[in-house]
């Protein structure tokens, strides 16, 4: 197997309860071929001390001097030092499954033309125990049209071709929901692949930007959404209106099979790209499929 290089950039900001879970959840994977790099925003608790342990095991590490308004300005330094081909963006709270690591890098080793991937959403306590797994697919007619729940960046992938080319950092007028920033520039570049399997870990805490700051903090979303239709070609609204329509009729064409959704002409062009692993039963050589997916299949099985 290939093993394309992987820089984690994680940004922490007092969090002396949690980065050591972070950085290990990253650099405990064994990943052969794995830059993690960690940028402390200026810490007041014990954050830079804790990730001083872990200095041996890290690329780079920096306690960065001068508290910023948010954690793209971090994420954006450590980036800058970056050198991987693949790319991948945690908070200080947040952690990686055992093993995503290389699951990411089978399939971008597998599929050149796969420039960004996301898994299936997953939420854990603040005692790190699993609350939801999210089987929710959020696409780019999903963006544009503005139906909720985001694509969760703990469990999302990208190749450093689309990050340069759309830019090569996070914009700053998005300094709460960089994802959401992000996320509507990749899609006029690239088409989304999902993966059928989790890869990271949100940790949904009552301090969290998502929870304390509600209203601010999807109003971004709504910018991202707005910002996407101003973009869009008059096909894609068309095609957003279509959507909208269908989506009406969610409990009946939730139904349809992945393989005779993807023959109707006019369904096919709201698939998803989807990935999944096959061949189980041997785990030692497990295959992946590529497949189109009906998009209102949310639930298990895919």
């Amino acid at each position: 197997m290939n093993y394309p290089k992987i820089s984690v950039v994680i940004q922490c900001f007092n969090r002396e309860q949690y980065i050591a879970e972070a950085i290990e959840s990253v650099v405990n994977q064994g990943y052969p071929n794995l830059e993690c790099i960690v940028i402390d925003d200026d810490s007041t608790d014990g954050s830079w001390k804790v990730i001083e342990r872990y200095k041996d095991r890290l690329t780079y590490c920096e306690k960065w001097p001068g508290k910023r308004t948010s954690p793209i300005y971090a994420f954006n330094r450590g980036f800058a030092k970056s050198t991987g081909e693949i790319l991948y963006s945690l908070n200080d709270k947040n952690k990686l499954m055992p093993g995503s690591l290389f699951a990411v890098a089978k399939v971008f080793s597998e599929f050149p033309d796969v420039l960004w991937l996301t898994g299936i959403g997953l939420l854990i306590d603040s005692d790190g125990i699993i609350v939801n797994v999210i089987p929710v697919r959020k696409d780019f007619y999903e963006h544009l049209v503005g139906f909720p729940w985001a694509i969760q960046h703990e469990s999302t992938f990208w190749r450093r071709s689309l990050w340069e080319k759309t830019g090569g950092k996070l914009d700053e007028e998005y300094p709460w929901a960089f994802d959401a920033g992000l996320w509507r520039k990749f899609f006029f570049k690239a088409k989304l692949h999902h993966l059928n399997t989790v890869l990271g870990a949100y940790r949904k805490t009552p301090s969290a930007m998502s929870s304390a700051r509600k209203e601010e903090f999807y109003g971004y979303y709504t910018k991202a959404r707005e910002d996407m239709r101003r973009r869009a070609s008059t096909s894609n609204i068309v095609y957003m209106n279509i959507y909208r329509v269908l989506r009406l009729f969610k409990p009946i064409l939730r139904n349809i099979p992945d393989g005779v959704w993807a023959n109707i002409p006019v369904l096919r062009r709201f698939s998803h790209e989807a990935i999944s692993f096959q061949n189980l039963n041997n785990s030692s050589a497990p295959q992946l499929k590529r497949y189109k997916r009906n998009p209102f299949r949310t639930i298990f099985p895919w």
